[in-house]
C-alpha cells in the first residue's frame, strides 16, 4: 500500500513514542541501583472461602483468621546500599486482621540513603494500608528499590512479633 508522505511520518511518529513509552515502563534497574519490579498492587482481599451459612455474609478476614493480634508494632530492619549499610525503622498498626496505619522512619546517615529512604517513607503507606502481613510484597516505592529490603525485614520481624 502506498501511504502519501504525511500519513508515513505520523505512522513512524506513533511507533517512535510506543518505543520510547515501552523504553521508560521497562527498565530494569532503579536508580539507586537496585532491581526494579513493579509493586504489587491489588483489590480488596476477599475470601475465597464460601459463609458455612449462606443467610450469614461472609465478614471477610479478621484477626483470628490472619493469624496476627491487632496492636501497634514497630521493628527496625536493615538493607545494604551502595553506601554501606542503612537501617530503617517501620512502626505499624494492626486492625481487624489489615495495616490500618504505617510509618517508616529514616535512619540512613549517608545523603542519598536518606533521601531515598525519605521518598519510601512517603509513598509506603499507599502500597501497605488496607493489606494484612501475609499479602504485603513491597518491592520498590516513590523510586526507592533497597530500602524495601530494610522494610521488609522489618515486617519479618513484626511477623514474629504479631504472632503468625
Amino acid at each position: 500500500m502506498n501511504l502519501p508522505a504525511h500519513k508515513k511520518m505520523l505512522s513512524a511518529a506513533a511507533a517512535v513514542s510506543v518505543m520510547l513509552i515501552t523504553a521508560a515502563c521497562g527498565s530494569s534497574e532503579g536508580s539507586d541501583g537496585g532491581s526494579t519490579t513493579p509493586a504489587a498492587t491489588s483489590a480488596a482481599p476477599t475470601s475465597d472461602a464460601p459463609s458455612a451459612d449462606p443467610a450469614t455474609p461472609d465478614a471477610g478476614v479478621g484477626a483470628e483468621e490472619a493469624g496476627y493480634a491487632d496492636g501497634d508494632y514497630s521493628a527496625e530492619g536493615s538493607y545494604s546500599n551502595p553506601g554501606g549499610e542503612s537501617t530503617v525503622k517501620v512502626a505499624l498498626t494492626i486492625s481487624d486482621g489489615t495495616i490500618s496505619k504505617v510509618d517508616v522512619t529514616p535512619e540512613a546517615t549517608n545523603g542519598t540513603s536518606k533521601q531515598y529512604q525519605t521518598q519510601f517513607a512517603g509513598g509506603i503507606a499507599d502500597q501497605v494500608v488496607g493489606k494484612s502481613l501475609d499479602d504485603l510484597d513491597v518491592s520498590k516505592v516513590a523510586g526507592s528499590s533497597l530500602t524495601s529490603k530494610g522494610f521488609n525485614d522489618a515486617i519479618d520481624q513484626i511477623k514474629a512479633e504479631a504472632g503468625a
